[in-house]
């Protein structure tokens, strides 16, 4: 699952704290991105007409699944399992983000674990560690995002589609995807590991849409990845990066897809 940082302090920091990495979600993003507001808004979009959303331009949403509707916190699956120092040293000399993406990417794992016994016979504790991740990789998954269980159960009710396009494994995905029971109700989910495709490739988003008929310009992106919202702005899909629960319902209010709430409880 990605984002990830070559940092493995990375991991440990709120969303709010993080800067885009490698493993799919590299620094450096395309130009032509729509303008960003305070907290990640897209100030970007097409006026539109009135049906629900239809203010913002929006028919569609498509949201990233780690560290937006769920937390992921890879050092949480070794913890209590791999010492800190250990961890962080086998992130930085074995290249964890490589494998990562590697692992997203649809490689099968084995191959991933015979590659680093490869090439660095002299550390079989890395394979061990990578081993020890993979085989508790559900405790990595640390809990929900506040506040997006609820955001999420509002935009369902507004009858527009709802899409999930996530970097992961797909073993992992399939054996952890109950976490996620709102999954059921989205209207479809296309998981990197199974497309041997990855964010912030533009292949994935235009495989995405081709697949679900959507058009572009009316479909609202969220992903806390700034590189991952910029390639998707690059090709004219209107973007969030996410930082939290508020400043979402904030632009989805924005743009016409959710009422607007009493000024006081």
């Amino acid at each position: 699952m990605t984002p990830m940082s070559a940092d493995p302090a990375w991991s440990r920091r709120p969303p709010s704290q993080r800067s885009a990495g490698p493993a799919g979600v590299s620094t450096a993003g395309p130009v032509g991105v729509s303008t960003a507001g305070p907290a990640g808004v897209s100030t970007a979009g097409p006026a539109g007409a009135s049906a629900a959303g239809a203010m913002g331009g929006v028919d569609a949403i498509i949201l990233d699944l780690g560290n937006v509707l769920y937390a992921w916190e890879a050092v949480a699956a070794v913890a209590g399992r791999v010492s800190l120092a250990a961890w962080e040293e086998f992130c930085a000399g074995a290249d964890f983000t490589a494998l990562n993406r590697r692992s997203d990417l649809g490689e099968d794992f084995d191959v991933i674990v015979a590659d680093l016994a490869a090439a660095h016979p002299e550390r079989p504790d890395w394979t061990d560690i990578l081993r020890t991740y993979r085989a508790c990789f559900r405790d990595s998954l640390t809990g929900p995002v506040p506040g997006m269980a609820d955001l999420v159960d509002e935009f369902l009710a507004t009858g527009l589609p709802l899409y999930c396009l996530t970097n992961y494994d797909g073993p992992t995905f399939d054996a952890t995807r109950d976490l996620v029971p709102q999954l059921d109700r989205f209207s479809g989910i296309v998981v990197s590991g199974k497309e041997h495709l990855i964010k912030p490739d533009p292949a994935i988003f235009r495989l995405t849409l081709e697949r679900f008929g959507l058009e572009p310009t009316r479909v609202l992106f969220i992903d806390d990845s700034q590189a991952n919202t910029a390639s998707a702005a690059a090709m004219g899909i209107l973007t969030h990066t996410f930082t939290g629960a508020g400043a979402l319902r904030a632009e989805l209010v924005e743009r016409g897809v959710l009422p607007a709430r009493a000024t006081r409880p």
